[in-house]
């Protein structure tokens, strides 16, 4: 990230040495051809349910996050399905144990093209990093993001300086980190506004489009 380049420059090294290559997505493997419906019946979800997902690491890394998901899954019932992909069977047992909520759907590891599904099959997706931790602030380029973006499907994140620098109020609806009931709220007012579900995934699957790892490996070829 460009905070990172800061830090290095600061250190001493010529900023004209330093690349930032955010991280990037492969559109193909992301932006497949399926309705929600079928992806739903695909990976056996309700159909009459709004889903709320989350992929990548649970409690390994608390500054992902996940509890704040979880606690919004508190304040947001009935109508509301919370999928969480890829945890660890202990974090799965963890969580059941911690929160035990009926609203939420934990899923284990699954394998990397079944990703796409799970993403199609969403009402909206959250990114939920936390403030307090640099690596979360500063120096994350989350891969899940770029796979957020590419799947088309309406984005809320995090209001984290790492992530505004790839992602913007254009692409996604921003809550105030670490703040359950803001993430609730910001869920809710999403899904009750579909022009702008429809602006912000539309936005953010352009903007991508710019991010893909073949771009990203043109500019290493260029600048050496």
């Amino acid at each position: 990230t460009s905070f990172l380049k800061n830090i290095l420059t600061k250190s001493g090294i010529a900023a004209n040495k330093i690349l930032v290559l955010p991280d990037a997505v492969d559109m193909e493997e992301f932006d497949i051809d399926i309705s929600k419906e079928a992806a739903r019946e695909k990976l056996e979800l309700p159909l009459d349910k709004k889903i709320i997902l989350y992929t990548g690491s649970f409690l390994s890394y608390e500054w992902k996050g996940v509890d704040v998901l979880l606690e919004s899954a508190k304040i947001l019932s009935g109508d509301y399905l919370f999928v969480l992909v890829g945890g660890h069977p202990w974090e799965l047992d963890q969580i059941r144990k911690r929160w035990g909520l009926k609203n939420v759907k934990l899923v284990s590891y699954v394998k990397h093209n079944f990703i796409p599904y799970y993403l199609k099959a969403a009402d909206i997706l959250v990114l939920p990093n936390k403030h307090g931790n640099e690596a979360s602030e500063l120096y994350t380029s989350p891969l899940k993001l770029f796979e957020y973006m590419a799947s088309r499907r309406p984005i809320v994140s995090s209001n984290l300086p790492s992530l505004r620098e790839m992602i913007g109020d254009d692409e996604a609806l921003f809550f105030r980190p670490n703040d359950p009931r803001d993430l609730a709220m910001a869920i809710s007012r999403l899904l009750a506004n579909e022009k702008l579900r429809e602006k912000l995934a539309a936005n953010a699957y352009f903007k991508v489009r710019g991010y893909t790892w073949d771009k990203r490996a043109v500019k290493i070829i260029n600048i050496l």
